[in-house]
């Protein structure tokens, strides 16, 4: 059976290693190095839930930052008289700590998670049993190793190295800042209400000063691109009026939108779940020869 879905993917492994032999036969030498094989693929998949829930906790406080703008448009609307005579924009900024907190937890879970079906590959690998990291692999593959698994990581190495940094600024180094709210725009009896994007960098963050002079100083909107548009119409009477009016507001670039960022990052760490579930498969519980690169010198 062949699917790109991790659960079947999981249970079409875990129906083999039900009915796997035991040592010399594999690489199972008991019935508790079984449990213990079957344990630690789900540490795997329980990382890859986590991740999926930080993704849906995140866009549950967008569509909840939406909601926050309906009921400001609501609330600012301008009085009969107002609307004749004024344009008027009402703009809300706020701090989105939160979602900066779930972020890295996020990273946390994904990068956990490929260092547990690391413990699992290496069981497969004499060289390498004591991995518990996909860093002693990466380096496997840059001394010019090759093998089943290995060949399944080297085509996510670079992928591999993005998440491993991602993640580390994250946890080790910075918290970024993540800035919500939005805008209520008014012309004449048109309005427009655009909530901002949190938005996060696309590639690995940058160090930031986090002081009480930075946070001051900070100006969110630079952090977007902001295009609008107006459509006019003039009647017979020569009365122009305004008939449509419409804003956009998207990452300035280095930006990316947080849950744009973070399903596409699920959705690439299933892709490499699936792909090293399916090397298990295709191992059964055998040992993997790893050999050598004729193309890098030792």
């Amino acid at each position: 059976m062949k699917t790109d879905n991790v659960a079947d993917r999981l249970d079409e492994l875990f129906n083999r290693l039900d009915e796997a032999m035991l040592s010399p036969e594999t690489i199972l030498t008991s019935e508790a190095q079984r449990e213990n094989y079957e344990s630690i693929v789900m540490f795997a998949f329980r990382k890859l839930q986590a991740a999926r829930y930080h993704r849906q906790r995140v866009e549950e406080f967008i569509d909840a930052q939406r909601k926050e703008m309906i009921e400001l448009e609501a609330r600012s609307r301008p009085t009969e008289h107002e609307l004749k005579i004024t344009s008027a924009v009402m703009r809300v900024t706020k701090s989105s700590n939160e979602l900066a907190f779930e972020l890295c937890a996020f990273f946390a879970a994904l990068r956990s998670g490929v260092d547990f079906l690391v413990v699992v590959c290496v069981q497969h690998i004499k060289e390498a049993q004591q991995a518990t990291s996909v860093s002693t692999l990466l380096k496997l593959i840059a001394k010019g190793k090759k093998g089943l698994i290995l060949d399944v990581i080297s085509e996510d190495a670079e992928w591999l190295l993005w998440i491993r940094d991602y993640r580390d600024h994250l946890v080790h180094r910075l918290v970024i800042r993540t800035t919500g709210g939005g805008q209520v725009q008014w012309e004449g009896d048109k309005v427009v209400t655009t909530p901002y994007p949190i938005v996060v960098p696309s590639d690995t963050p940058k160090h930031l000063s986090d002081t009480r002079r930075a946070r001051m100083l900070d100006e969110p909107e630079h952090r977007f691109t902001v295009a609008a548009s107006k459509s006019f119409v003039t009647d017979a009477n020569g009365t122009t009026r305004l008939i449509d009016h419409s804003i956009e507001i998207d990452p300035a670039e280095g930006y990316i939108r947080i849950e744009d960022l973070m399903k596409r990052e699920v959705a690439a760490f299933e892709r490499f779940f699936v792909r090293i579930i399916g090397a298990l498969i295709k191992l059964d519980f055998q040992p993997m020869q790893l050999e050598k690169d004729s193309q890098i010198p030792a």
